[in-house]
């Protein structure tokens, strides 16, 4: 009877391991999303942007994720900031340092894969910038309209 026991314990035990893993594989692009997102809202906190880059080097170590880490916007962008904007945490330096090692190195070994992320890289570019001038004419317009109500008011 033990070894039964036994037995079905361990088949649960896999199906249990299975199971997170399979629920890993399945939200890893909404939790890289969200990892980005707030390394976005809370680019001051540096004990944020560091539990960020760990989750995206943990992450990372599984090479079936280099995808989704590569694809997911702003994620690449985001590690390359932190590294440049704080050199003194030597834990965000080596977790978004060997994220980005490891990503490279995906990117060096797919020459179409490298031609794909460029392209996307750029087109993100140029999205970041059109909102930047729809927010410069949304705000060109808002003084403009607050200066002629100013003029109809003291005339």
């Amino acid at each position: 009877m033990r070894e039964i026991e036994r037995e079905i314990f361990q088949q649960l035990g896999e199906a249990g391991e299975t199971t997170e893993r399979e629920m890993l594989d399945a939200s890893v692009g909404q939790i890289t999303n969200l990892v980005v997102v707030a390394m976005k809202n809370f680019c001051s906190s540096e004990a944020i942007l560091n539990r960020a880059c760990l989750v995206l080097h943990n992450l990372s170590l599984n090479e079936a994720y280099h995808g989704t880490l590569l694809w997911t916007p702003n994620c690449y962008q985001m590690l390359e900031w932190c590294i440049g904007n704080y050199p003194h945490d030597h834990v965000l330096q080596q977790s978004a340092g060997g994220t980005l090692q490891r990503l490279n190195a995906t990117l060096s070994s797919n020459e179409e894969l490298r031609v794909r992320f460029t392209h996307s890289i750029r087109a993100q570019q140029q999205h970041s910038l059109e909102l930047a001038r729809q927010e410069a004419v949304y705000l060109q317009e808002q003084h403009l309209e607050q200066q002629q109500q100013q003029n109809v008011n003291s005339s």
